[in-house]
């Protein structure tokens, strides 16, 4: 293990004892539940490539939100993946725990930030031994920046990937969207990782939309892919959609 991973642990461990975006787009907000609320995400994921599809069927994304400024997340998803030559199979897929502290709040600094490290680990079962998940922990560490202008709202991410068993990755994504009514708005976003050297880039949009169809529940709904040519194994095609709770 890498003296960088373990230092990045080290700072998890110390960040965790002191929307908009985000769901059903990659990037992620600045956006928290509310003191002693929950925002719970369940929703069918698909990521097509050339050589293979994965499907997340479902995904489960718990949050829990403590005080106003931050939020507690669980994330898990049962995957099915099917690969050019080597069929189809399916199980648990990573885990994701993270903290959310948003440390400058719009109303007062004119713009929302924060910081959210998220752990990512094997499940406790064959899916690593079976190759449908990736062997090893890994750390990422973002930062995330909106804004809001009237109906429209501005978002901005990035972040570094540590990975315990293969090389470290930069991730980062621009989002904003438009709010149609209240309870109605459409979203886009660019997103891209890239290897801590930037040999490799591989960079998708989105675009989404979020319907609170009652009080309590949304509809989360987004497509996109790729903006390399198809000829390539980058997604040509992602899909979101989920049912959003909040408690």
């Amino acid at each position: 293990m890498s003296y960088r991973f373990c230092l990045a642990v080290f700072f998890l461990c110390v960040t965790v004892g002191s929307a908009f975006a985000g769901p059903p787009l990659l990037t992620d907000d600045p956006d928290t539940p509310g003191d002693k609320h929950w925002e719970i995400n369940t929703a069918f994921t698909l990521d097509k490539r050339n050589s293979s599809a994965t499907m997340e069927t479902p995904l489960l994304d718990i949050n829990y939100g403590v005080g106003d400024n931050i939020q507690l997340k669980y994330e898990v998803p049962m995957l099915v993946r099917h690969e050019s030559g080597a069929g189809t199979q399916g199980g648990l897929g990573n885990s994701l725990v993270g903290v959310k502290w948003r440390f400058l709040d719009e109303d007062k600094y004119g713009v929302n930030v924060s910081t959210y490290p998220q752990l990512e680990f094997n499940p406790p079962t064959t899916s690593a031994d079976r190759g449908l998940v990736d062997r090893g922990t890994n750390l990422l560490l973002p930062v995330e920046v909106s804004k809001k202008f009237g109906p429209v709202w501005v978002n901005g991410e990035v972040g570094y990937t540590l990975h315990q068993q293969s090389d470290d990755e930069w991730f980062y994504g621009l989002s904003g969207g438009y709010e149609v009514r209240e309870n109605l708005t459409i979203m886009g976003e660019v997103h891209g990782g890239a290897t801590y050297q930037f040999k490799r880039n591989e960079v998708v949009f989105n675009i989404g939309t979020q319907w609170d169809f009652a009080k309590n529940y949304g509809l989360l709904v987004s497509a996109g892919r790729s903006f390399s040519r198809a000829a390539s194994d980058e997604p040509n095609l992602l899909l979101y959609f989920g049912l959003q709770v909040r408690l």
